[in-house]
């Protein structure tokens, strides 16, 4: 085999690699799309959430304070 017809194989398995990571990078995107949320979707959930933990949190420590107090 020569040097031109070895470059030649490479240049045509190089052309293949590339198509297959755009096919690749294409079926990606198109997964992101419908599978993931996107964050202006998931901020309302996100607030609520922390509103719900933070009232929890208050809840108990307040009760830790309560029982603090009361014992003295």
């Amino acid at each position: 085999m020569n040097e031109d017809t070895q470059q030649d194989i490479n240049i045509a398995l190089m052309q293949t690699d590339i198509q297959y990571i755009k096919k690749t990078l294409d079926e990606l995107k198109d997964n992101l799309k419908e599978s993931y949320v996107q964050r202006n979707e998931f901020d309302p959930i996100k607030r609520v959430v922390y509103g719900m933990v933070a009232l929890v949190l208050t809840g108990v420590g307040g009760a830790i304070i309560g029982l603090v107090l009361t014992v003295r």
